[in-house]
């Protein structure tokens, strides 16, 4: 009972995959999705802190798996930035002692590329349901740009990304994606100290450069 765990086929999700997982009825197990959306023109800053809050409330009451979302973007609302919300929750709960005690998921519309879903992954996130990207490939066989099968399609850009964050992990050493995650392999490139001091703490960074206001107004 002290060690239940969920086991994953592989950390790409389809939609189908990630509504099971909200929809799971198992004892031991309670999800809670958490939005990475906030209000457009406000503070980034203070909008991750109180993400950080929603987080803790969610432990608290009881959830060891949480999703990350970041459907409902509109005219009023942005998306916070994936990989800077994703570090930034991980190095939270290892700060408030409780990074073991939850899987982290990310539902978002960010990645494509191999080395997208290589940091989300490298920076903590369990597994990731690329959304956009899926929805992208749907609409290239609607329109006849692609002609094959959507399952199939998805089967084939999951199973290219699988094997691109292999080959990176490999490169490195390690030879499994479990020793892969959180790992922070990584090195920051013309990233604020500041920031990688809160949000991607003990990650390289031997060149200063964009502050978290470049981001939010990037954002915005």
């Amino acid at each position: 009972e002290n060690c239940c765990v969920m086991r994953i086929n592989n950390p790409i999700l389809t939609e189908t995959d990630l509504l099971k997982i909200k929809n799971m009825k198992e004892d031991g197990f309670k999800v809670a999705e958490i939005p990475t959306i906030y209000y457009k023109n406000s503070s980034l800053e203070k909008a991750i802190d109180y993400l950080f809050i929603e987080v803790d409330r969610a432990i608290r009451e009881g959830a060891n798996i949480l999703i990350l979302s970041d459907r409902g973007v509109d005219e009023y609302h942005v998306a916070m930035p994936s990989l800077l919300v994703l570090s930034g929750l991980q190095q939270h709960l290892v700060r408030t002692k409780k990074r073991t005690s939850v899987g982290i998921v990310l539902e978002t519309g960010e990645p494509r590329e191999v080395h997208h879903f290589a940091t989300l992954i490298g920076y903590g996130a369990c597994a990731i349901n690329p959304y956009l990207a899926h929805e992208s490939i749907k609409q290239l066989i609607d329109t006849d740009m692609l002609q094959k099968d959507y399952y199939a399609a998805v089967e084939d850009y999951t199973n290219a990304i699988l094997h691109g964050i292999v080959k990176i992990a490999s490169k490195m050493g390690i030879s499994t994606l479990q020793s892969y995650q959180g790992s922070q392999i990584f090195e920051a490139i013309g990233i604020n100290s500041d920031v990688i001091e809160k949000y991607f703490t003990n990650t390289v960074s031997r060149v200063e450069g964009i502050s978290l206001k470049d981001l939010e107004a990037d954002v915005d």
